[in-house]
């Protein structure tokens, strides 16, 4: 490390495991260990007496703009990339089943609409993937988008993480590093990307030196996030600060619809007596179980609820979705 100690962190891990097969034994017994104590004991000791688990979920105690969650099973803290959890996630009822829908592209999307930018919303508007639309423009691919996710997955997976770097704040150096390309690489991808979305640019530019100037943004929806640390001299402090709260302006609208779906549609499945029930909300997705024969009927209830016109929508390109459902969270998606 920067003070001479060996480190055994999990891209240490990670690293050594190329070398030798001790290093990932130990990073999985690393991770089983973090399932249990993090999730498994707290949920057996929290199982309330009617046999459900419950979970807390906080909108003025964050600073992400997102939704935070409490309790015996931190909903927004899931393993992403491991399902065992997602899959304990199931219904009592073997006649109903989990669903959730996605909201898709959604950070993206909403800086499209809060920018005013016509080119972004015009990505959206061709109803192409986003990413990988992305992607064909800075890398200069010849192949139809839809091809690109497969032939040019580690560009597609670059440009990813660019497109999010770009959007709070990062510069090449820490835009390189995320996308595993060089600096001048992600130096010459910005340049284009700014080239192209010159709105969005303007835009990030203008809600910087708001944030810089009063120490505090306002969302879309009025909802205020003071960031006092930005007039801090120390400079890693301050960049922390305002990349936070530019992450809060993107993601507090996508939160904040993603809540106010889940409400309609929840007080619409209520007034009629459906039998579905949405239990979860997790970052920019809904999580529910509903009985099998309501599986059509929910995701067009619940669509009917995304595309309600809310005041921050691309006109006539509504936020498109992800639905799924299955016999557990990992099988819904």
């Amino acid at each position: 490390t920067a003070t001479g100690n060996e480190s055994t962190d999990k891209e240490v891990l990670e690293s050594l495991a190329e070398v030798h097969p001790i290093p990932a034994i130990i990073s999985e017994i690393r991770g089983k260990v973090k399932l249990r104590s993090t999730y498994i004991d707290k949920v057996l000791n929290g199982i309330d007496l009617d046999g459900r688990l419950r979970a807390g979920f906080h909108l003025h105690t964050v600073t992400s703009g997102r939704l935070s969650s409490s309790g015996k099973l931190n909903m927004q803290q899931l393993p992403r990339d491991d399902k065992t959890v997602k899959n304990c996630i199931r219904p009592a009822d073997p006649d109903w089943v989990i669903f959730s829908q996605d909201l898709k592209t959604a950070e993206m999307y909403y800086a499209a609409v809060l920018s005013g930018d016509k080119n972004l919303a015009k990505v959206f508007h061709n109803a192409e993937d986003f990413h990988s639309s992305i992607a064909k423009m800075t890398f200069g691919l010849t192949c139809p988008v839809e091809e690109v996710k497969v032939k040019y997955p580690e560009l597609r997976q670059a440009s990813k993480a660019i497109s999010f770097g770009i959007l709070y704040g990062a510069g090449p150096g820490k835009g390189a590093s995320s996308a595993g390309i060089s600096y001048s690489e992600a130096k010459e991808i910005i340049r284009k990307y700014y080239k192209q979305f010159k709105q969005l640019k303007k835009w990030i530019d203008n809600v910087q030196a708001e944030i810089l100037s009063d120490g505090c943004i306002y969302s879309a929806f009025g909802r205020k996030r003071r960031v006092p640390s930005v007039f801090s001299l120390d400079d890693y402090e301050q960049g922390h600060a305002l990349r936070s709260a530019m992450n809060f302006t993107v993601q507090s609208v996508a939160s904040d619809v993603n809540l106010m779906i889940a409400m309609d549609s929840h007080d619409y499945f209520k007034k009629k007596n459906y039998p579905v029930e949405i239990f979860g909300l997790v970052h920019d997705s809904i999580l529910g179980q509903c009985h099998k024969s309501y599986v059509d009927t929910v995701k067009q209830v619940l669509l009917l609820h995304t595309h309600k016109d809310r005041g921050v929508s691309i006109p006539g390109c509504p936020i498109e979705v992800d639905f799924g459902y299955g016999e557990s969270y990992a099988a819904a998606g």
